[in-house]
Formats: C-alpha cells, structure tokens, sequence
C-alpha cells in the first residue's frame, strides 16, 4: 500500500555546505507532518519550569531568545563533531553543554541539506567514535543509541537506548536512510546509532509522529517507528572536507551494552542552538 504524501519526518530536535555526494535526497520535512524531531528547547540550562515551557529569554527589545538541545559525536581527535542539519539551522550560537550550564562554542563546517547532517568543529578530544568499514546496515541486527534527551527532565549524564534496524531504507524507500525501532525523543537528535562492535553505523534524526499518523490512518497508533542516516552520506561529507576518521575492525569483539555506553559517553556530546528572535 502507497505511503500518503503527507506522510514526512518528524524530526528530533526541538525547535551552507554542500551535499556531499550525488545521492538520493532525504524527504523534505513537512511542518505538521508525522516526523517529530526529537531536540528538545528550553530557556535555561538549569531551569526545569522554562524547559517545559519551550523557551524564551527576553533580550533588550523585546527580542526573545530560544534554545533547542540535540547531541553530536566525535569523528576524530582534531574535534570534529556530526550532528542533524535542523540542530544548527538558524542558530546565531551553536555549542556543547558543560555539566555547570556553560557551552563551548562550534563552528558549523558544512551542512548537507539533502541527508540532514552537519560538520561541526570543536574542542580535540582523545576519544573519537569509529565508523563501521562496511556502508550496508543488516535488517534485524542489533544496535544501540547514545544521547541526551529531554534535558533539563532526564539524566544529564547520556542515555543509552537498544533496539535493531527493522528495515533498510527510510520513508518513501529512501536509501540514504534506515529504519530502527530503539525509543528516540526529543534530544536525541543527532546522535550516534551504533553497532554490538561499538562503530557507528547512522546518525539517528527522525521518529513517526503517532498522533499525527492516526489522524491519517483512521486512529492506528504506530510504535517506535524511527529513522537514522546511513553511513553513505555521512562518510561522503566527511571525506568531502579531509576528516580524518577511524573505521573499526570487521573482526573485532562483539560489546555489551555497559561497554557501549562506556565507550559511548567518551565521544557523544550535547550540544545546544541558540536562536535571536525567532
């Protein structure tokens, strides 16, 4: 059966590069649309209240000034860091959230518009993710996310989520995606979806919005039906501006789920958009 047009992403992030490769767009986000971002704003990093109120910080006049919250990782050492397009869109300052409130200023790189991915500079790290050698996702295998969702509500410190790629491409059959069932909210936007090995294998961007679907289909309420970039794009873009990054080892040992989030927390970040005005 035929996927509605109005069927589009939700992306999971609350509120110019190029692409970097001639691959097949990403569907074009509709507002309204069954694809939530899950990034969550707030006014204040430390202020629960104004995160459940969505947001603004009155500036001089009148201007508001908003906040979105995602997560980004680590590609290499130098500091280079991925994350969503929609998490730096518009932003006047992006940054990584420290554990007192303060962030640490990026630089936006690149943007790929049509794959939903961005290239952030940084602070150099020690630790950096490694990417899977291999592009091609296998449909049932497990993986594993590592993010910060819902700030400001949740833990501070990361969240780990497992579930398995249920299906090898992404709304609409778009190949540059995949599809996975490990729970995203908002904030988990941008971050890593990795495998039992510990590499990376997509960037994790979209979830159906439930409502939204039942609204179309008659009162069906889908489940964690969630998107994630696959490694195509994402190595294109990297290649395309000299990163340097690491592939892991075809035959290196499976992990654990404690062992993956240790490696894990090494090189995922929350990061943080501010926006003027808007």
């Amino acid at each position: 059966m035929p996927i509605p047009h109005a069927l589009a992403f939700v992306l999971l992030a609350t509120v110019s590069g190029a692409a970097a490769a001639q691959l097949p767009p990403a569907p074009t986000p509709v507002p309204g649309s069954p694809l939530d971002r899950p990034s969550a704003p707030r006014g204040e990093f430390a202020d629960s209240e104004r995160d459940r109120q969505a947001a603004s910080d009155p500036r001089p006049g009148g201007q508001p000034q908003r906040f979105s919250f995602g997560t980004a990782f680590r590609v290499d050492q130098a500091g280079h860091l991925v994350t969503n397009r929609h998490m730096v869109d518009k932003c006047s300052a992006v940054g990584v959230v420290a554990s007192d409130g303060m962030a640490a200023v990026l630089r936006v790189v690149a943007i790929d518009d049509q794959h939903e991915l961005a290239l952030l500079a940084g602070s150099p790290g020690d630790r950096a993710a490694t990417l899977r050698a291999s592009d091609e996702p296998l449909q049932g295998e497990d993986v594993l996310t590592y993010g910060f969702p819902l700030p400001g509500m949740l833990s501070a410190s990361g969240q780990i989520g497992a579930g398995m790629v249920t299906a090898l491409t992404g709304l609409r059959d778009n190949p540059t995606q995949m599809q996975t069932d490990v729970p995203l909210q908002p904030g988990n936007s941008g971050g890593p979806l990795i495998d039992r090995r510990g590499n990376v294998i997509g960037v994790v961007f979209a979830k159906l919005n439930a409502l939204r679907v039942a609204q179309l289909t008659g009162g069906d309420l889908p489940q964690n039906i969630n998107f994630a970039v696959r490694l195509e794009p994402l190595k294109a873009l990297l290649d395309a501006h000299g990163v340097r990054y690491a592939l892991g080892a075809a035959d290196a040992p499976q992990l654990n789920n404690q062992e993956i989030a240790a490696r894990a927390r090494e090189w995922t970040l929350p990061i943080v958009c501010k926006r003027e005005g808007t």
